[in-house]
């Protein structure tokens, strides 16, 4: 599940019953600012991904690609190493 899908999911709730998302967050988390937090929360995401791409891409690796993570049979399941 993205972080998304909750909202859109919440979106679609409230069009169905014709509740605000606040209220639904009230009745179910006793808390009404839950929908406006999460939005932001998800607009920093969005901007410190985009400096993180933008480092890379001013920063490329060197040789012949980026240093992953992994095991001598090569399984990296995708981990970028941390340095």
């Amino acid at each position: 599940m993205t972080h998304e899908t909750i909202l859109e999911e919440l979106e679609e709730y409230c069009r169905a019953t014709g509740l605000k998302a606040s209220t639904v967050c009230v009745r179910a988390l006793n808390d009404s600012r839950y929908v406006a937090r999460h939005l932001r929360r998800l607009e920093a995401l969005d901007r410190d991904a985009e400096k993180i791409r933008r480092f890379i891409a001013d920063n490329p690796a060197k040789g012949s690609g980026a240093h992953v993570a992994g095991n001598a049979a090569g399984n990296t399941a995708g981990k970028v190493a941390a340095e």
